[in-house]
């Protein structure tokens, strides 16, 4: 079997490279755009101001990812600090008291962060129509086709793909080298909820690493709740329980990492790099440079041009990417990998939801998909002949929301079993 898989990936790796084709050090959420003479095109600081709204707090990765690109965007704009206000942990019910206050401050666009917020924020476009109203992962601007109305959202699951890659590299080796055993594979997954965003995430996640080796399944834990520390932390720990051999995440907080880091599981993160919180074991990070489309917005704003009623992009236009990849830890020939499987990806030559590979109760997903069978019926124009389902390639929000075969949900209480194999352990320590 180790033979046979180290075949397998000198295979895949000869063929691609021949191919054409809540805790975070201060420097990743920079207090200002202070960067000497960089800046340019300013605009009038007293006539234009932008306005960010986020759902978590200021130490959740969700918002760092955000604030990172409003710097990157203010850069680039020339936006001064005193132009940009930004409101986190906020609720859906204050949004409307939050956008009215911004609105008196000047706000001439406002950035809404979370999904959830999409019904209060089109409120407030309708009211406010001399303000442009940008929703991130939203639905309605398509239907309602107001000049003040957007929404916006990157293929997120295309870096997820890669990190999927990275892991599956190392999981061959960790096989080869007798860490890992062939026939207890398993892959872990912590997401928030139980939303096309995250399916999509973490089944091109899965994807990814079965492009690399089909041995791993995959339990997904739902934590139920954005950007709780304790109960992504917790979700986390039920996976390590279960023997999971690596770990990916659609979450907010640093939780995962920490407990992947404590149980020594090679993880690959999300939002930001992750290799400072867990160093030996953090490979690398899916994540999303948000200043793409802020700077498009602004710009659009300040030039009083029309911004596109639905955008998105990914790994072609630069608004997708993994962050470094931690060289300490992983698998050889690991970076000329990836380096081939990005060009690939960005020339769209990358199947990265082969619908003719996948299954679902044995039947193939192709099929279930082009019989416009039930629930799929929705997912058809999605589908081209050559079997790639193209998430958000008719509309940016993603509508993918099928767990194929390989994947499962997991609700064990992997926990409880551990305790009580401990204290059963700790019993037979005192016969006599």
């Amino acid at each position: 079997m180790r033979k046979n898989i180290t075949a397998v990936i000198a295979l895949v790796l000869a063929l691609l490279l021949g191919l054409s084709g809540c805790r975070f050090s201060p420097k990743i959420m920079p207090a200002s755009t202070e960067q000497g003479n960089q800046v340019t095109n300013a605009a009038d600081d007293a006539s234009f101001k932008v306005g960010f709204i986020f759902a978590n707090d200021s130490g959740s990765t969700s918002t760092i990812a955000r604030v990172a690109g409003i710097r990157k965007m203010q850069v680039q704009t020339g936006l001064t600090d005193s132009q940009v206000i930004m409101k986190s942990n906020v609720k859906k019910a204050e949004i409307e008291n939050v956008v009215a206050k911004m609105v008196d401050k000047g706000c001439k666009i406002i950035f809404s962060c979370d999904y959830r917020y999409e019904e209060p924020i089109y409120v407030c476009a309708q009211k406010y129509t001399d303000v442009q109203f940008c929703q991130e992962d939203g639905r309605y601007a398509v239907e309602a086709k107001r000049d003040n109305f957007h929404s916006y959202y990157s293929r997120i699951y295309e870096a997820y793909y890669v990190a999927g890659a990275v892991l599956g590299i190392k999981i061959v080796d960790m096989i080869n080298n007798g860490r890992a055993s062939s026939d207890k594979c398993r892959l872990g997954f912590v997401a928030s909820e139980n939303t096309p965003e995250a399916i999509s995430a973490y089944t091109a996640f899965y994807q990814g690493v079965h492009s690399i080796t089909t041995l791993p399944s995959m339990y997904v834990r739902y934590v139920g709740k954005t950007g709780v520390y304790d109960k992504d932390g917790e979700a986390a720990k039920q996976l390590a329980a279960a023997g999971v051999v690596a770990m990916s995440q659609f979450t907010s907080t640093t939780a995962v990492a920490a407990v992947c880091a404590e149980s020594g599981i090679y993880y690959a993160g999300n939002e930001v790099n992750m290799i400072d919180q867990a160093p030996k074991v953090a490979l690398c990070s899916a994540i999303t440079d948000y200043s793409v489309y802020y700077k498009y917005a602004v710009d659009a704003c300040l030039n009083d041009k029309a911004i596109d009623t639905d955008w998105v992009q990914g790994y072609a236009e630069g608004v997708n990417m993994i962050s470094q990849l931690n060289d300490a830890h992983v698998a050889n020939d690991t970076q000329a990998y990836v380096r081939q499987l990005e060009k690939q990806i960005r020339r769209g030559k990358v199947k990265i939801f082969d619908t003719k590979e996948m299954t679902v109760g044995g039947e193939s997903l192709y099929t279930l998909i082009d019989d416009k069978k039930g629930d799929y019926k929705k997912l058809k124009k999605y589908l081209n002949k050559n079997g790639s389902y193209e998430e958000s390639s008719v509309n940016s929000k993603p509508i993918f929301d099928v767990m194929i075969d390989g994947i499962e949900e997991s609700t064990y209480d992997y926990l409880a079993d551990k305790e009580a194999e401990e204290a059963a352990a700790k019993e037979s320590d005192y016969d006599y």
